[in-house]
């Protein structure tokens, strides 16, 4: 609401970064840890035990191959671990998708969308929480 009325921006911008928040509840920094996560419980909860499970595996060489440990620079810092995070969300589709274009030649490749200022908004939205959720990881004293 402030990014709309005291920023005057448009209201798709507005609730864009909300989103982006929202969606650091689910993809955040903690997905490099290698056993059950806060996200993986959520999702759990509230999409059942398939979606849990998918989640878990959705993340699994993210926390076991890409990251070296829990609470690394590359899942933790801000701006970077975000970033990572969404080229490996947006990288496995891809893959997935030239793997089928490599067995069947007719599929075309995908082309990337533009990115639009609502998607910017959320990305920034998503960083703010990653970024909150890291400075809460080394300033809060109940660890």
């Amino acid at each position: 609401p402030a990014l709309f009325m005291l920023g005057h921006q448009a209201a798709v911008s507005a609730l864009a970064i909300s989103l982006g928040c929202a969606t650091g509840l689910i993809i955040t920094p903690d997905l490099d840890i290698r056993h059950n996560t806060e996200s993986q419980y959520l999702v759990r909860k509230t999409g059942g035990c398939v979606a849990g499970a998918l989640w878990s595996w959705l993340w699994w060489p993210y926390a076991h191959l890409l990251i070296p440990r829990h609470r690394h620079p590359l899942s933790h810092w801000p701006l970077v671990g975000t970033a990572i995070r969404v080229t490996y969300l947006a990288g496995l589709p891809l893959i997935l998708w030239w793997l089928l274009h490599l067995g069947i030649p007719q599929v075309p490749l995908p082309t990337l969308p533009q990115i639009t200022l609502p998607l910017w908004w959320g990305l920034a939205g998503l960083a703010l929480v990653d970024a909150l959720h890291t400075t809460m990881d080394y300033t809060w004293p109940f660890k």
